[in-house]
């Protein structure tokens, strides 16, 4: 009796390990999928194309396009413009929103021009929302409304990140 109860020990002791490495292995697997992703999504933010996009929205779209309407309703280029720059923090919205990126990574990245490029974006965006019923960049809204009440500045003194103003190294 005293066997079989060692032997059943030793099974739930293997049992509850080979769960613990599978689990393991997993958040690893995950991590390294999310951190391909991000380090993808770094990349091409520095592209010829993301970063006209970006000036376009930025400093264009409102010169060009005073009186917003749904974007869908914009000449190509524009539309172009407002999808590269719109989709991309749309899909850092998502993996914030699922839990898959600590937010303040994206908020100290990107949160300037991300709610800059929001505030431009938004009236386009409801209105397309308004005439087709559905809920285009939902996920880029909620970042933005994250930024908007936990700013970069916020995120940059909590990770104790330092200064270094011109002049001052000897």
């Amino acid at each position: 009796m005293n066997l079989n109860l060692v032997t059943l020990l030793v099974s739930v002791i293997a049992l509850v390990t080979s769960a613990w490495l599978a689990w393991s292995q997993l958040r690893s697997s995950r991590k390294s999928t999310v951190l391909a992703m991000i380090l993808e999504g770094f990349r091409d933010t520095r592209g010829d194309d993301y970063l006209e996009a970006v000036e376009y929205v930025l400093y264009r779209l409102a010169v060009e396009h005073p009186q917003p309407v749904a974007y869908q309703q914009l000449p190509e280029e524009s539309r172009r413009y407002i999808q590269r720059v719109g989709l991309f923090y749309n899909d850092l919205g998502k993996l914030v929103a699922h839990g898959l990126v600590d937010e303040s990574l994206i908020i100290g990245a990107y949160g300037g021009s991300l709610l800059r490029a929001w505030n431009l974006l938004a009236p386009y965006v409801y209105l397309e929302r308004q005439e087709h019923q559905r809920q285009p960049m939902r996920y880029f809204e909620d970042l933005a409304w994250r930024v908007s009440s936990r700013r970069p500045e916020t995120v940059y003194r909590e990770l104790g990140l330092h200064v270094l103003p011109p002049g001052t190294m000897q």
